[in-house]
């Protein structure tokens, strides 16, 4: 990771190629249950404050497989719009009745988007993008002047806090702070009016925005950049922390899942998430550690965590009840947890192998 000089934004020194990357893409985020949750929630809570109607024109930039606009349809909204370049991802959205523009969020796509929206989303896509500005200003062209955009996306001081270091991977190139967004926002000549802690993706926040400068700012704006100025993300010193919490890091983890070997001579995760592919990687591990993954999203199973040749497999191939599961989506342990409990009587979430007193905890 690399820090900005002059705006102190958080970015990787390398950029993926994201034609490659989006243009098939195997995160579908209707998977887990409390991700939809979230998402219904959102949806109730939008409609009663911005008191939209049902022919409220909505735009979710990464729509994905719909999670957001379903819970807008389901109440009988139909004037809603996903931007989503992965053809597979926007197929599925399409099957479920929602109007998709199947390319990425470009001056050149949003001249097919004829007009104005009450409603732009764009959750956990605005750490997914190197073509910022464009992206922005794209949202802010699609925008009604009394409209609002909300973004939702992965919180650095709570990554730098919580040391979920394995949120660090090549799609997300960018790792927002409120310090951050209301910099990069207001030199774009819009209001960041409004924050929320939300609990997606192990600690994420949730910002409003207003084309009206003059519109009042939420006492959650002023409380917010106090805290992340009393962490100090503007200096050096947390980084330098976190580096060096990131290295004794693995040091406990591989004392602690070999200990959970030698006990329970087969270990299996579950979960394959973009952070099990950075976590394993870091840590060195291979088959011989953990002998498979299961996974429960369909696209993934028969292929391979990439680095380590651990093969993700589905639930229904795993014929008796396992001794050890280690969650690798440690943000979906309860959930994982509770629906399989016919797979083990021991979920351990790969959190708990980072602290050096785990043995003796367990």
């Amino acid at each position: 990771l690399n820090i900005c000089n002059n705006c102190k934004n958080v970015q990787l020194s390398i950029v993926p190629n994201f034609e490659k990357l989006f243009s098939k893409y195997l995160y579908k985020s209707s998977i887990g249950k409390s991700f939809s949750d979230h998402f219904i929630a959102a949806s109730s809570n939008y409609i009663k404050n911005f008191k939209l109607k049902k022919n409220s024109f909505i735009i979710d930039v990464g729509s994905n497989d719909g999670v957001g606009l379903m819970p807008f349809k389901n109440k009988g909204f139909n004037n809603l719009l996903g931007i989503e370049p992965a053809k597979n991802l926007a197929y599925v959205c399409k099957k479920k009745g929602i109007k998709i523009l199947n390319e990425f969020l470009t001056y050149k796509s949003i001249n097919k988007i004829k007009k104005k929206a009450d409603l732009i989303l764009a959750s956990n896509v605005f750490a997914h993008a190197d073509n910022l500005r464009e992206m922005a200003s794209c949202m802010l062209k699609l925008l009604k002047h009394n409209g609002k955009i909300i973004i939702e996306v992965q919180y650095l001081p709570q990554m730098l806090q919580d040391l979920t270091f394995d949120n660090i991977y090549h799609e997300h190139v960018n790792y927002w702070s409120l310090t951050t967004l209301v910099k990069f926002f207001s030199d774009l000549n819009c209001n960041v009016y409004k924050s929320e802690m939300i609990q997606t993706h192990g600690g994420s926040i949730r910002v409003y925005i207003s084309k009206n400068l003059r519109l009042k700012k939420d006492k959650s704006i002023k409380k917010q950049l106090l805290f992340e100025k009393k962490l100090g993300i503007l200096k050096d010193i947390p980084y330098e922390n976190f580096e060096n919490k990131i290295l004794l890091t693995k040091e406990n983890f591989l004392k602690n899942i070999k200990f959970l070997k030698k006990k329970y001579k087969k270990i299996i995760g579950y979960g394959a998430p973009a952070k099990a592919t950075t976590a394993l990687n870091y840590f060195g591990i291979k088959d011989d550690l953990i002998t498979k993954v299961i996974d429960d999203n369909l696209l993934k199973i028969n292929k391979f965590i990439p680095g380590t040749n651990i093969k993700i497999v589905s639930s229904k191939s795993i014929r008796q009840k396992q001794k050890c599961i280690l969650v690798l989506a440690w943000n979906m342990f309860d959930e994982i947890k509770s629906k399989n409990n016919t797979l083990s009587s021991v979920f351990i979430n790969i959190r708990d192998l980072y602290d050096k007193n785990f043995i003796k905890k367990f």
